[in-house]
């Protein structure tokens, strides 16, 4: 068995292990020891920083972008353009968190890494019996929820399915997790709920002709202008 289908039936006892849940979630490390922790939760006093870097946005992104219909989508606009958030990429196909991991994987001598993810599961710990809409859930505020804390504090991290407000989102079949209260990532507050596959470094160049066969590259999963440039630059360089 080669490191390529060893990975592949790594990935399917996973979903066994988390009870073959009806709906599993992908998400992609090039690096294997990189932690679930979304990229605002690694500043300190974040909670302040995050109210003043979305105000910020809100203010400048307004002569850019169309008008958005909740703070959600200005909160999945911030992701999108690389501003910290509380959220965490995650993807419902499994061949784009591959495709996230080797499209930013500039060596490949090291292991990388695929988490598998039962959202459902992950709500449950909130109370919660469902991956939540937005913005079709009307009593789940964005700055109510969050900011103020009401009618709760949210501890836990949540998983959320975003309108397809954007072609990457609906490219990459974008969903997100958005991180509560508690200091840490997901290894401290929901290790029932995903399980960790390394992508070892010598299966990767079998990893690489999967996406090749699937049609998953820069251009198809980023379908906007810089995608187009990085397909370009990697077929032909």
């Amino acid at each position: 068995m080669t490191a390529w289908n060893d990975f592949l039936e790594q990935v399917k006892v996973a979903e066994i292990d988390l009870g073959n849940p009806r709906e599993v979630w992908y998400r992609g490390h090039s690096d294997e020891s990189w932690m679930l922790t979304p990229s605002l939760l690694r500043y300190d006093d974040w909670e302040t920083k995050e109210k003043e870097l979305f105000l910020e946005f809100t203010k400048t992104a307004s002569r850019l972008f169309d008008s958005r219909g909740t703070d959600w989508e200005i909160l999945f606009d911030m992701q999108h353009y690389w501003v910290p958030t509380r959220l965490l990429d995650w993807t419902s196909v499994m061949g784009v968190a591959i495709a996230f991991i080797l499209h930013n994987d500039y060596s490949d001598a090291k292991d990388s890494a695929l988490f598998v993810l039962d959202p459902t599961a992950l709500n449950r710990l909130n109370g919660r019996e469902e991956v939540i809409n937005i913005p079709e859930d009307k009593n789940f505020d964005y700055k109510t929820i969050y900011w103020d804390k009401r009618p709760f504090r949210v501890e836990k991290p949540l998983a959320i399915r975003p309108p397809q407000q954007s072609d990457r989102l609906r490219a990459q079949k974008g969903v997100f997790t958005v991180h509560g209260t508690i200091e840490g990532g997901f290894e401290e507050t929901a290790q029932s709920c995903f399980r960790k596959i390394i992508l070892p470094s010598d299966a990767k160049e079998e990893a690489k002709d999967f996406l090749k066969w699937a049609n998953l590259d820069e251009y198809t999963i980023y379908p906007d202008i810089v995608g187009m440039a990085h397909h370009i630059k990697r077929k032909i360089l």
